[in-house]
């Protein structure tokens, strides 16, 4: 079959998705597939790197990389690149036949919408990978309810997102969650709906030995993007309430938005068991992790609807449970339930203190619990697995 994958930033760009994708589209070619990726050179976050051969052969995938300007010049700029990138896929997908054209949802609305329009141009079937619901994940993220212009643009952008997944011939999520947030805007109870998450990044390994530890502390971590729609806050006041003489830390590994606040809030409480580790390369990162022996995952209210969060499948690949401050109901917080793998609260920060002190005293002592964890991560989120789920989605668009 002759596969058409869209995405701007593919391997060796650097966004997790990027290597996902690299990793998936060069397993498919090694069964037999013909798979062609449409990129761009690589740009992540504004950061320019090596210019790449516009044309290149790899991995037994052929990469068509398009050419669009260098984003120095802020949002009008990064716009402009946006409707350069879709619109030349358009025109690419239009001039080629493919089987089947794959598009996720970033950017948002806009990648699935000309994924959709391309598919049609080129007489394929389309698959619409949906990493994060738009326009839903702003609604969510700002944390305040909608005046009436922002519910007039959520319902507009909505429907266009919608149009994307009736026309796709399959839809992937990463959660039943996320599946129910779609399937729940109305219009869409015909679309086909498959439930494969994402996988552990090759570049997580063990290999790294982690760094030593000589005291009986229980650390907690919390690794990755230090954002609004976290909820970190709550995981600070949480720790406010704990004493430093209770043996608990909790370190931050990363940057973002709230650091600053964050920051201040850890000063002025003088909580010296809250530390900040700035963002460092993910192997490094992943080094770190390991030493901990609880990773924590935070969202804001509904957030789970619209978003699996992937630090997940990194804590519990370094071997640690997790502690997610999130709604109980969730798909992930049944999955940490059923599979004993963690703790999900859901409360002030009274709560989560006494969830943070009720994992101490359930996992500091289970010597088998970092294999254990691990061995789930594999079985659940290792890429062999992930690879195995993808070829059967595939092979049903072979068969049909």
């Amino acid at each position: 079959m002759k596969i058409l994958i869209i995405y701007r930033h593919y391997w060796p760009d650097t966004p997790p998705l990027g290597s996902m994708l690299r990793t998936l589209a060069e397993h498919l070619a090694g069964r037999g597939h013909r798979v062609y990726v449409v990129t761009g050179q690589p740009s992540y976050q504004g950061r320019q790197g090596e210019t790449l051969p516009k044309r290149e052969f790899k991995g037994g995938v052929r990469i068509i990389r398009l050419p669009l300007l260098r984003e120095t010049g802020g949002f009008l700029r990064r716009l402009l690149n946006v409707v350069l990138f879709e619109s030349a896929v358009l025109s690419y997908a239009a001039r080629h036949r493919f089987n089947l054209v794959w598009t996720n949802t970033l950017p948002p609305i806009v990648g699935g919408l000309y994924g959709a329009l391309s598919a049609r141009g080129s007489g394929a079937r389309f698959l619409y990978h949906v990493q994060d619901i738009y326009p839903e994940v702003w609604r969510y993220a700002s944390g305040e309810t909608p005046g009436a212009l922002k519910r007039f643009w959520i319902r507009l952008l909505a429907s266009v997102d919608s149009w994307t997944c009736r026309r796709s011939a399959a839809v992937v999520v990463l959660s039943d969650d996320m599946m129910r947030t779609i399937a729940d805007r109305g219009g869409n109870g015909a679309v086909a709906f498959h439930v494969v998450n994402n996988f552990v990044q090759a570049e997580l390994s063990g290999d790294e030995p982690p760094p030593p530890r000589d005291d009986a502390i229980f650390r907690l971590v919390f690794s990755g993007n230090l954002g609004r729609f976290q909820n970190l806050d709550l995981l600070v006041e949480a720790m406010a309430l704990i004493r430093p003489d209770e043996g608990i830390t909790l370190q931050f590994i990363g940057s973002g938005v709230a650091e600053d606040k964050l920051r201040e809030t850890v000063t002025r409480r003088g909580l010296a068991h809250v530390g900040f580790t700035p963002r460092l390369p993910s192997n490094e990162a992943f080094r770190l992790t390991r030493a901990a022996d609880l990773g924590v995952i935070s969202l804001v209210p509904d957030m789970h609807r619209v978003s699996y969060p992937s630090k997940l499948m990194t804590y519990m690949a370094a071997g640690l449970p997790v502690l997610a401050l999130m709604e109980t109901d969730s798909a992930l917080a049944h999955y940490l339930d059923d599979n004993d793998a963690g703790i999900a609260v859901q409360g002030d920060a009274a709560a989560v203190a006494a969830a943070i002190r009720a994992a101490r005293d359930r996992f500091a002592a289970d010597q088998g619990l970092k294999p254990r964890i691990a061995a789930l991560a594999e079985r659940d989120f290792g890429r062999k697995a992930a690879c195995e789920r993808w070829t059967h989605l595939i092979d049903t668009f072979v068969s049909d």
